[in-house]
C-alpha cells in the first residue's frame, strides 16, 4: 500500500525543480551543498530519475522561495533570460540569495493571480500600447498619456492606471536595496512589474515608469538598479528608459508652468522642491534633474540635495494591501467567499498571517451587514 509520502514523492515534477533553480541562477552543485545532498541527486531529481523525500523537498521549497505545491504540477515557466542592469561591477549571479528569492516570490504572485482569475472566470485584458525601439521617448510618453486620458496632469496614480490596463504590479521588500525594479512580458501572465517596497513613494513611481518603458519598448525580462543620480544610469537602454519615465511623469509644458507659478529660484529649497515633487508623484531627484534639463534651476544643484520625507499624502492603508495591489487583494477574498480557496491560501498569497486574513474577512462581513 502506498503511503502519503510515497504518493507525494511520485508526483514531484523534475521540470518544476529545474525552473525554480534556474530562475535563481543557482548551479546544481550550489543547491546540493546548501541542502546537504550529492550534486548527482539534483540532476536525477530534475530528470525524474529519482525524487527528493519530503524533508528534502521542504528544504528546496525554502531555498527556492516556492510553496511545495509549485513542484507538484506543471506551471507557466518564469523568464529564462534576465537582462541585469544593476549596480556597477555586479552581475545577476552576484545578487544575495535573499534578493534572488524575491524574484521567485514575484513569479509566485503572478502565478497565483492567474490561478485566482481562472477560478473566478475572469480574464485579464491587456490594453498596453507597445512601440518600436526607434520611437523617441517623448513621443512614446505623449502617446501613453493620451491613452490614460490624463492630459498634462500629474500621474501619481500611475499604478492604478496601469493595473486597469492589465499590468500586474506587486511591491516586495528587496534586501539591501539590491535592485529597484523587475519587469517582463509573459506569454500567460501578461506584462508584470515588481517594485522595491522599501523605496519612498516618489522613487517607486519613477521605477514603475522606468519598468513600463522596458515593457512598451519590448525589452527582455529586465532587472534594474536605478541610481539616485539619474545621470549615472548604465548604458543607452537605461538612459532611454529613464528619459521616457521623466517625459511621462513630468511633461515639459506643465512642469514649466508649475515652476513659474511657484516662482522657484535657480536654487530652490528642499522644501519647495519636495512640495512640487509630491504633487507630481516623483522623487526630489527626478524633479530636480527635469528642472535642470529645462533650464529652470542651476545645473548640478540637484546632486547637492538629500531626499526628505515625501510630501505626497495618501490614505493610510495596511502595508500588505499597498504592496499586493487592490485588484489582487479583492480577487483573493472573492475567491475565498465563493469557496474556491481556503483562508490559509488567502493568507499565503497576500503574505499575511491567517489571523490577519480572518480579521480582514470579519471586517468585510461587517461592512456588508
Amino acid at each position: 500500500m502506498t503511503n502519503s509520502s510515497e504518493l507525494r514523492e511520485s508526483i514531484i515534477k523534475g521540470t518544476q525543480l529545474r525552473k525554480a533553480r534556474e530562475l535563481l541562477q543557482l548551479a546544481p552543485d550550489e543547491v546540493a551543498s546548501q541542502i546537504n545532498v550529492a550534486p548527482q541527486d539534483i540532476f536525477d531529481w530534475e530528470e525524474d530519475q529519482l525524487h527528493p523525500n519530503l524533508k528534502q523537498l521542504e528544504k528546496l521549497s525554502e531555498l527556492y522561495g516556492r510553496g511545495i505545491d509549485y513542484f507538484l504540477k506543471e506551471t507557466p515557466s518564469p523568464p529564462r533570460k534576465i537582462e541585469f542592469r544593476g549596480k556597477p561591477g555586479q552581475s545577476l549571479k552576484d545578487l544575495p540569495q535573499q534578493a534572488k528569492a524575491v524574484l521567485a516570490r514575484f513569479d509566485e504572485l503572478c502565478r497565483n493571480a492567474l490561478e485566482v482569475e481562472g477560478l473566478l472566470n475572469k480574464k485579464r485584458k491587456v490594453a498596453l500600447i507597445r512601440f518600436d525601439e526607434s520611437v523617441p521617448p517623448k513621443v512614446v510618453a505623449e502617446s501613453l498619456r493620451k491613452s490614460f486620458s490624463v492630459g498634462d496632469k500629474p500621474l501619481a496614480d500611475l499604478r492604478e492606471r496601469l493595473e486597469s490596463k492589465g499590468v500586474r504590479i506587486f511591491e516586495l521588500v528587496i534586501p539591501d536595496d539590491a535592485f529597484s525594479g523587475f519587469s517582463f512580458w509573459h506569454s500567460e501572465y501578461g506584462p508584470c512589474i515588481l517594485l522595491n517596497a522599501s523605496d519612498l513613494v516618489g522613487r517607486r513611481n519613477f521605477t514603475l515608469a522606468h519598468e513600463l518603458a522596458h515593457l512598451v519598448y519590448g525589452h527582455e525580462s529586465t532587472l534594474c538598479y536605478i541610481p539616485f543620480r539619474l545621470g549615472e544610469a548604465r548604458g543607452d537602454i537605461e538612459f532611454k528608459t529613464n528619459q521616457l519615465a521623466i517625459e511621462l511623469l513630468l511633461p515639459e509644458a506643465a512642469v514649466k508652468e508649475d515652476s513659474q507659478r511657484r516662482e522657484l529660484s535657480t536654487t530652490p529649497s528642499e522644501m519647495e522642491l519636495g512640495r512640487m515633487a509630491g504633487k507630481w508623484g516623483v522623487s526630489i531627484q527626478a524633479l530636480g534633474y527635469r528642472l535642470e534639463d529645462l533650464g529652470l534651476i542651476a545645473k548640478g544643484y540637484t546632486d547637492t540635495l538629500f531626499e526628505p520625507k515625501p510630501f505626497l499624502r495618501r490614505p493610510r492603508i495596511p502595508t500588505w494591501k499597498r504592496q499586493m495591489g487592490k485588484q489582487f487583494v479583492e480577487e483573493n477574498f472573492e475567491a475565498y467567499e465563493k469557496g474556491f480557496i481556503s483562508v490559509g491560501k488567502v493568507a499565503s498569497d497576500l503574505g499575511i498571517t491567517v489571523r490577519e486574513a480572518m480579521k480582514e474577512i470579519e471586517q468585510r462581513g461587517k461592512g456588508q451587514d
